[in-house]
């Protein structure tokens, strides 16, 4: 008898190891959105100023998870002279979920957020000393596949004190291939 539940247990192993291995491959095939990104993000600026465009990572996980890391609002973002005075605030790496939409299986929707953290510079936040957690940066995005590799859409952004009062709110398009 346990030599036959060893064996039904083996069989229960390889045959979950073997859907695991195939859903794998297929997403590495370009089969849906699992898989890590390189993102353009263009935030929509007011008419004359300069265009705002930065690159993020993001890894979308089985499961329905996300993380993403940005290249312009990062650890290191309240030390950037040139953004306005409610974005001058370091940023945490993002986490959050992600999930194909109903009506088409190739959109998909995206929300993450990330803490902020009071800089040397940080003005729009009130706060007692550097590195201070001083609100939270929540993200909502929807996005098409274009093909295997390409992923395209709209998103809006929003920075929150700790009191939950906005700070700022944006928008903007993204475009984004697959890390190969």
């Amino acid at each position: 008898m346990k030599k036959l539940a060893f064996g039904v247990a083996s069989i229960v192993l390889s045959l979950a190891a073997f859907l695991a291995s195939a859903r794998a491959q297929a997403d590495d095939q370009g089969q849906g959105i699992v898989g890590t990104w390189i993102v353009k993000v263009t935030v929509n600026t007011p008419p004359g100023a300069p265009p705002f465009v930065f690159t993020d990572f993001i890894a979308f996980n089985q499961g329905g998870t996300l993380t993403a890391a940005s290249s312009a609002f990062n650890a290191h973002t309240s030390e950037n002279p040139f953004l306005p005075a409610p974005l001058v605030v370091d940023t945490s790496d993002g986490y959050g979920v992600w999930k194909s939409t109903e009506d088409e299986p190739n959109r998909v929707a995206v929300t993450f957020r990330r803490f902020l953290f009071a800089g040397a510079a940080t003005s729009s936040y009130a706060f007692l000393f550097p590195g201070q957690y001083v609100g939270v940066n929540a993200v909502q995005a929807v996005g098409t596949l274009q093909d295997a590799d390409h992923l395209a859409g709209s998103f809006t952004t929003q920075f929150t004190n700790v009191a939950g009062q906005p700070t700022f709110s944006g928008n903007g398009t993204f475009t984004a291939i697959r890390l190969k």
